[in-house]
Formats: structure tokens, sequence, C-alpha cells
């Protein structure tokens, strides 16, 4: 989602991969792969993170550390209702586009209904 708002950048896609999904760790090779950015870029920006205490090592595991979103942080609180908001607003955005694109065959109307 922020994303589609801010800068693409490693920073932005970490951050959107882990704020999708803040139940869950990872390690830094799925980091990678979900945010699609390289492991190097991954560890350097997770540095950056931790120190911001926007994510938090939760354990090591094998040779790996996991890591995952602090939602105990208040401004990580903000940015996943943030998130959260701007999400709703766009599946309601797009569930009354539907309704008006669909509204005759809902309706029963003869009216033909053209695909965009």
């Amino acid at each position: 989602m922020f994303q589609d708002i801010f800068e693409h950048n490693s920073k932005t896609r970490i951050l959107d991969f882990l704020a999708d999904y803040p139940r869950f760790d990872y390690s830094i090779k799925e980091i990678a792969e979900k945010a699609e950015t390289s492991r190097p870029i991954v560890y350097k920006v997770i540095k950056i993170l931790q120190d911001k205490k926007f994510i938090i090592k939760t354990r090591d595991q094998g040779n790996s550390s996991r890591y995952k979103i602090n939602t105990e942080n208040k401004l990580v609180q903000v940015i996943l209702k943030f998130d959260f908001e701007i999400a709703s607003k766009e599946a309601e955005i797009e569930s009354k586009d539907t309704v008006k694109k669909y509204k005759s065959v809902l309706t029963g109307s003869k009216t033909k209904v053209t695909a965009v």
C-alpha cells in the first residue's frame, strides 16, 4: 500500500510487506523475496529500521534471525491504521464502481452492460 503513495524504494517495499503481515516474523531471505529486493540491501535497511524501532528482531532460528514490524511502536501503530484506512477506502471505491458497472444486471434491467 505504501508503495502506491510513497516512492518505490527498498525501505518502503520492506515496510509495506511487513505491515501487511504484522503478526508474523521473517528471515532476511524471506523479506528479500517478498519485498523484491536483494539480500544485501535488506541487511542495510533492516539495521536502519531497527535503529528507528520500526521493526524488531524476534528470534534466532539456526543461522538466521527473524524480524517483524514493531506493533508496540506508536508511529508504527499510526502507519498500520493509515494503511488499513487506505485499504478500506480503496475497497469502498472499488465496490461502488463495481455496483455501478453491473447495476443493470443486478436489478434485472434489460440494458446491455459492456466490460471496460
